[in-house]
């Protein structure tokens, strides 16, 4: 494989991660490719520019391709999601280490998306470890959300990097896992 490299989005990224997104869209899949993992949602230019300027998106590249991106939030950030919103209000009732989500400086982790053809190469570890190291010691944990309808997301956060289910919400007839971890 060509070289990696785990940096944060530049602004001429901005239209390369709009791409992704897009073909990970679960509006623009199929019911098979849905099974390999999607996104719920579509961000536009402005709002990928909002977040760069935030907390960052973590990009991974392979060669001069980008393979994956996974944005970061503060609970403060103006994100205009119901379904982030949801879950932020559940933060007093949903239970982490034995204290309400409510109780930790916490960020919001995500979306995270890589691409099809470099899935299962170990990139997500990769950008989950660069995301961490870049915002420790700003954060006591992070907290996730991942749609019931997406067990290859599910799997892979919780087998795969060790997160932990801690509640539940639902949007639309839609439910959602709420999944934290500790920052280093």
């Amino acid at each position: 494989m060509a070289s990696i490299e785990f940096r944060r989005a530049r602004k001429e990224d901005y239209s390369a991660i709009l791409r992704l997104q897009s073909a990970n869209y679960t509006g623009n899949l199929s019911e098979e490719e849905r099974r390999e993992g999607f996104l719920s949602a579509q961000f536009t230019l402005k709002q990928v520019e909002m977040i760069a300027a935030d907390l960052g998106i973590a990009l991974v590249t392979v060669g001069s391709d980008i393979a994956g991106s996974l944005c970061a939030i503060r609970r403060e950030f103006d994100h205009g999601s119901p379904v982030v919103a949801k879950m932020l209000e559940s933060y007093d009732h949903v239970c982490f280490e034995g204290k309400p989500l409510s109780a930790f400086n916490s960020y919001v982790y995500g979306p995270v998306c890589i691409a099809r053809e470099y899935r299962r190469r170990g990139l997500l570890r990769g950008l989950y470890e660069f995301q961490t190291k870049d915002l420790a010691g700003r954060f006591e944990a992070g907290v996730a959300l991942v749609s019931r309808s997406n067990p290859h997301s599910l799997q892979a956060h919780i087998a795969g990097l060790g997160m932990v289910e801690v509640g539940e919400f639902e949007v639309k007839g839609n439910l959602y896992a709420i999944l934290a971890f500790r920052m280093p």
